[in-house]
């Protein structure tokens, strides 16, 4: 199948879509307050986090995250006298509905009590902070999103943002090669007089198509006097004519015609790479930006005793831009890998220091930092920060990244 690159002008295109698209986006920014039980925005504590208030109460939680992964830390008060006998849990929900809750314990040493467990990035979630203190009950929630927007289907699909499902797959680990194309012998044919004669009459000329079973020439035989027909094989191009009326022939070739609807892609492959390629495997030709996906049909030894092999590599010339002699260079599958979850390459993103891809949930698209393994350029092996079953953006990717950077969300809690 030959694949082609994004072409140019659609894809900027897309690029100028990106101011008009923040108009349909509702980006979030951190600590956006969802109910009257919300701390009040911007109010910070003296420990430099989110400050909460209920009559003679307070309460500051913040994300610490230097020099330790990230965690939670609180700061509870009753009258401003620290309170070292209280119930604290928080509940973080994530797009998705998952739900990761903290259950707090005052540290013996220190001024703070400490949550269980570590804050994964995004820190992007729904808080719902639950205070048990003195036989009463204490809430407040609120809306804590980074790297979050809302796109409707009706304009995700007007810019091309396209999802697929992350899943298990297969990583290739690659042999770069390079050759040149070349024409099948069964593609070639060069047609002779069955009988000696006098031409007398030429139907073709170089560069002439035509299809299998044209008439080609007409030959006077010299011993019946009978006149016979050349025609063409099969389908192909007129290459070379060397027929022409009122001539004498024998058995020299009158007419050469080449068929390259399908090529050889024929690979030089030298010993320290022979133990590696076998007839099977699978192999993508690079072409003039075009990639063609094929398979090695078999090995053969080079002409002139030159020091390598040669792979041959069968190509269907569908878009007629391939011609024998143009150089190619191919990637060799010589390996296989199973790996339990892979992303489409298209869909990787840089956001802050992190590589990302960016889940779907119903209308909302948010940011998944990654851990990531081998990659074969094509597919790259998810180690963590997603899940099997997640729909992640492949197409047009950075549409999403460019809206959340212009609606300048911070990273605050």
């Amino acid at each position: 199948m030959n694949v082609k690159k994004t072409q140019f002008f659609k894809r900027w295109a897309l690029v100028l879509l990106i101011p008009f698209l923040g108009l349909a986006l509702n980006a979030y920014s951190a600590g956006q307050a969802s109910n009257a039980n919300a701390p009040q925005e911007g109010q910070k504590g003296p420990n430099g986090g989110k400050l909460m208030q209920d009559g003679r109460i307070k309460l500051e939680l913040a994300i610490f995250e230097r020099g330790v992964p990230p965690e939670y830390r609180a700061w509870i008060s009753l009258d401003g006298k620290p309170v070292d006998d209280a119930e604290l849990t928080v509940t973080l929900t994530r797009l998705g509905g998952q739900q990761d809750v903290f259950s707090f314990s005052k540290r013996p040493r220190d001024a703070y009590w400490l949550g269980a467990g570590v804050v994964t990035e995004p820190h992007s979630f729904d808080v719902l902070v639950n205070l048990r203190l003195a036989g009463k009950t204490h809430q407040w929630q609120w809306e804590s999103h980074e790297g979050r927007v809302e796109i409707s289907a009706d304009i995700a699909k007007k810019v091309g943002i396209a999802t697929a499902v992350a899943g298990a797959g297969k990583i290739e680990r690659h042999l770069q090669v390079f050759g040149r194309l070349a024409t099948p012998p069964d593609q070639k044919a060069e047609l002779r007089a069955r009988f000696p004669g006098v031409v007398k009459a030429v139907y073709v000329n170089v560069g002439k198509s035509v299809k299998k079973d044209a008439l080609l020439a007409v030959i006077e035989s010299n011993e019946s006097l009978q006149s016979y027909e050349l025609r063409a094989p099969m389908a192909g191009v007129i290459q070379e004519r060397s027929a022409n009326r009122g001539e004498s022939v024998s058995d020299a070739r009158l007419f050469t015609l080449v068929n390259n609807e399908t090529l050889w892609a024929e690979l030089k492959v030298f010993p320290s790479q022979r133990e590696q390629v076998l007839a099977g495997q699978s192999v993508h030709i690079q072409h003039n930006k075009h990639l063609h996906d094929s398979q090695i049909s078999h090995m053969t030894a080079s002409a002139n005793g030159a020091p390598f092999v040669l792979a041959r590599a069968l190509l269907t010339n569908t878009e007629g831009d391939m011609a024998p002699g143009d150089l190619v260079n191919g990637t060799i599958d010589v390996e296989e890998v199973e790996v339990p979850l892979v992303v489409d390459n298209r869909a990787l993103q840089t956001f802050r220091d992190w590589t990302v891809v960016f889940i779907k949930v119903g209308d909302s698209y948010e940011i998944r930092p990654l851990e990531l393994g081998r990659s074969d350029g094509r597919y790259t092996e998810v180690i963590g920060g997603l899940n099997a079953g997640d729909d992640y953006v492949v197409d047009n990717s950075y549409l999403i990244k460019a809206d959340i950077e212009k609606s300048g969300a911070s990273h605050d809690h």
